[in-house]
């Protein structure tokens, strides 16, 4: 039995095409918790932290694939520290080692006292001078506690290195694209993880990686080609010793060595099913590569179709999601493209969340709610966002200190940090509403309406700088969703980036003919 397991928390998805660093502050803006204050903090939220500590407490209802969690309740943890930032550049030195640090300190403390180790971690990390920032850990951790099983959750977009197959026993990928399964992939890894300390299962890998860098939109796991192949996994892993599947769709905005896609399979004891499983998937995959490629309309197309859309139906609110200015993929959170077009184009009774730009918000706090400011917004960190919008009229609504807590089906009871936020009306009869904040967050949860004192239900047309997160939130309030096809950080289609790192050939950056993938040597 499973009595004491180690837990940590170190997540970041490392944008290398973007120029800004991710230092401590940056965790501390969304979450840095360390010891018990992780137990108080994110008990009953849908994180992957969250799902260890229902396990422990003997409230985990569900697990996924056929490693059910332990539910008796009698699980000590020894939390160390849960520490998460937004998407953004590569993680400092100095941050990397203080997190690092705090886990690799509370495993040589309690080595010999441990059954288990569980980790929360994303995959798509990059440290500064390391091309990998959750295999070194991996391994680091392994030196400390010898053969105590170690099992981690990881987010779908990771790049999977070899050094974190080698040096975990399992990984446990969310299965969903909006990330709703957090918690519940944390039960299906405490109940791997009893299993290995128990004995009652052996652990074995295998991961195939297909040469395809799937478009950011199809990889929705709720409908389309996506959601097919994720039907596929769950077949899988019906054979006896197949313990878990995961797909992995890779992060592509990160130019490192491994990056890429890849399919990790658990098994029993059994690497021959393990190896068949992943191959399968793999094929399959590779077979529809031609599914995940996007085509999507221009922010001009799109707010000329959704204000059409708007006056033909009362169903809820036509949604356009801005990808390319994601900051869940590391975008700077000030692009303008689609909100000019908002303006030019007349729309009203419009949100569009966010922009970040500390210095409008100073601007507007300077003149206070009630008064009518003329403001230069957006478009300062770069270039690839659009050009700042200058000389725009608007009305300061409201004022908040930027706080409030996930109330949807994703990251559900989190806090959010936007830094003081603007609620600024403009355009014609200050008809569209924009969200103006210090710090980038992805709205990917409709309660930032509701904090400004807006109910998203009751607009027309609403912009989230997000590309499918936003889905699990907003979907049931929408008539109709929009992808949009804009300039920024993440824009979803690979051949945007200039790579100088990453494995080639890769489809469709580059021509591969249909039969030089699989090249096996063994069926």
């Amino acid at each position: 039995m499973v009595d004491t397991v180690l837990i940590g928390e170190f997540t970041h998805e490392s944008n290398t095409f973007s120029t800004e660093p991710t230092t401590r502050e940056h965790f501390r803006e969304r979450r840095e918790y360390f010891g018990d204050e992780i137990v108080d903090e994110l008990r009953g939220t849908n994180t992957a932290i969250g799902g260890a500590i229902d396990v422990a407490d003997g409230s985990a209802t569900s697990g996924t694939g056929r490693s059910p969690s332990k539910r008796g309740g009698d699980v000590e943890l020894l939390p160390t520290v849960a520490a998460s930032a937004n998407p953004g550049g590569v993680v400092t030195a100095e941050a990397y080692g203080h997190y690092t640090g705090a886990i690799l300190d509370g495993a040589r403390e309690h080595a010999d006292d441990i059954d288990g180790v569980f980790l929360a971690l994303h995959g798509a990390m990059v440290p500064e001078g390391k091309g990998d920032g959750e295999g070194p850990l991996l391994a680091d951790v392994r030196g400390i506690v010898g053969d105590v099983p170690i099992v981690a959750t990881f987010d779908p977009h990771g790049n999977v290195t070899d050094a974190m197959l080698e040096h975990a026993d399992a990984l446990v990928a969310y299965e969903t694209y909006p990330h709703v399964d957090m918690a519940e992939s944390a039960h299906t890894a405490m109940g791997l993880l009893e299993q290995f300390a128990t004995g009652d299962a052996d652990p074995v890998m295998h991961a195939e990686r297909p040469p395809l860098l799937p478009a950011g939109p199809t990889q929705n796991t709720r409908e389309g080609p996506m959601a097919e192949i994720m039907a596929r996994a769950r077949e899988l892993e019906e054979c006896e010793s197949v313990l878990k599947v995961n797909v992995f769709f890779s992060y592509f905005k990160a130019d490192v060595p491994e990056m890429g896609m890849s399919i990790p399979v658990v098994a029993d004891d059994d690497p021959a099913a393990a190896k068949a499983a992943s191959r399968d998937l793999a094929a399959t995959i590779w077979e529809r590569r031609e599914d995940f490629v996007a085509d999507y309309p221009d922010a001009s197309e799109g707010v000329a179709r959704a204000k059409v859309l708007a006056a033909e139906t009362d169903g809820g609110p036509i949604v356009l999601a801005d990808t390319g200015d994601n900051p869940g993929g590391g975008a700077a959170a000030d692009g303008t493209v689609i909100l000019r077009e908002l303006l030019e184009q007349s729309v009203e009774n419009a949100g569009f969340a966010l922009v970040r730009d500390p210095d409008v918000v100073e601007q507007c706090v300077d003149a206070g709610v009630g008064e009518r400011v003329t403001v230069t917004l957006g478009g300062k960190t770069d270039d690839r966002h659009g050009e700042p919008i200058a000389a725009l009229e608007g009305y300061v609504k409201a004022i908040t200190d930027g706080k409030f807590r996930n109330t949807g089906p994703m990251r559900t009871g989190t806090r959010n940090d936007l830094g003081r936020a603007i609620r600024f009306e403009c355009g014609v009869d200050d008809g569209v509403t924009v969200i103006v904040t210090e710090n980038r967050l992805q709205p990917l949860d409709a309660e930032i309406w509701r904090h400004m004192g807006v109910p998203p239900e009751r607009l027309d047309v609403i912009v989230v700088k997000s590309t499918n997160h936003y889905r699990a939130d907003y979907e049931p309030m929408a008539s109709e969703t929009i992808t949009l096809e804009t300039p920024g950080l993440n824009a979803f289609d690979p051949g945007t980036f200039d790579y100088e790192h990453i494995p080639r050939p890769k489809f469709p950056l580059d021509d591969v003919p249909a039969d030089a993938y699989p090249d096996w040597d063994e069926p």
